[in-house]
């Protein structure tokens, strides 16, 4: 039984969620097809099958999705495969060789990041607003190590975000 699965660990920027979708949809061409997705985005359990042409999409929500949201892919083709952390893993068999997509306009795309966007600044709010009642004496070097280090990842993505969104609102420069 345990042959029949097989797990990955692959990790892929928030900003590039189209080449985490690439990856997954080649490994279903050799037969290894998404079962559940592990923290952080990170670990992937598939499920071995036949090799298959398929199409996965990812989409961000910030908030709990609605029953609503599930019905419009369902009714749109696509399976639900896993959710982590707000992200939304969905498939598709892809049709005539194209593969098919969630996101019709630019806008939809770019608004998905901006949601990424505004919950690392949100992920940031508590420890601004205790900054000022903390006392001298607590803050370690490891802690303020750790959270430098911290700050230097989430800048990063969201300079990332904000590159991608960029590119998708300016794709000929």
């Amino acid at each position: 039984m345990s042959d029949q699965f097989v797990t990955k660990f692959k990790f892929f920027w928030d900003d590039a969620d189209h080449a985490l979708e690439a990856w997954l949809q080649d490994m279903a061409r050799q037969g290894l097809h998404l079962h559940k997705v592990g923290i952080l985005r990170c670990w992937f359990v598939f499920r071995r099958g036949a090799p298959a042409e398929m199409s996965y999409r990812l989409d961000f929500q910030a908030r709990r999705a609605k029953a609503d949201y599930f019905q419009l892919f369902a009714d749109a083709g696509w399976e639900h495969v896993d959710q982590v952390l707000g992200w939304q893993f969905w498939r598709a068999p892809a049709r005539a060789g194209r593969s098919p997509e969630i996101f019709t306009d630019v806008e939809s795309r770019i608004r998905k990041y901006q949601r990424l966007i505004w919950l690392f600044a949100l992920a940031w709010l508590p420890f601004f607003i205790m900054l000022p009642f903390r006392h001298p004496g607590e803050a370690t070097p490891r802690s303020i190590g750790m959270l430098l280090g911290i700050a230097v990842v989430t800048l990063y993505a969201v300079l990332r975000l904000v590159l991608r969104i960029r590119r998708l609102r300016n794709p000929t420069s």
